[in-house]
């Protein structure tokens, strides 16, 4: 993202709705439990080719801040949810699967966001 995260985040949240995508990880964690300043973004998207259009993404060898997946199953886009800016989260429960797999702070951000899940159950459970 050439204009940093807050222009990613932005663009995202004021689409069409005609993409399929969730982010994930600190961008989507913060919605709940904020840890630290996001220095990159992970994003499910159903097209990552027309995603990274919409959102004026450029391919990078080195220091990329955004990372595009394309699940292999729809399971990641499932209770998935709007903020108030319009941008689409994963639903906790994904999120923080994605927190204890990454690196660096991210399972400490993990571990975060399970806290709040265990303190406010009845706010994420179906």
């Amino acid at each position: 993202a050439p204009r940093g995260l807050p222009d990613l985040i932005e663009r995202a949240g004021g689409g069409d709705g005609a993409l399929r995508y969730a982010f994930t990880g600190t961008i989507a964690a913060a919605e709940w439990a904020p840890y630290a300043p996001a220095r990159s973004a992970l994003v499910y998207a159903s097209e990552p080719q027309a995603a990274a259009e919409a959102w004026d993404l450029r391919p990078a060898d080195v220091g990329a801040n955004v990372v595009l997946g394309e699940p292999e199953f729809d399971v990641v886009f499932e209770r998935s949810l709007t903020t108030q800016t319009g941008l689409q989260i994963a639903a906790p429960s994904q999120v923080v699967v994605d927190l204890m797999t990454g690196p660096g702070r991210n399972p400490s951000e993990a571990e975060e966001l399970l806290d709040w899940m265990t303190r406010n159950e009845a706010s994420w459970r179906g």
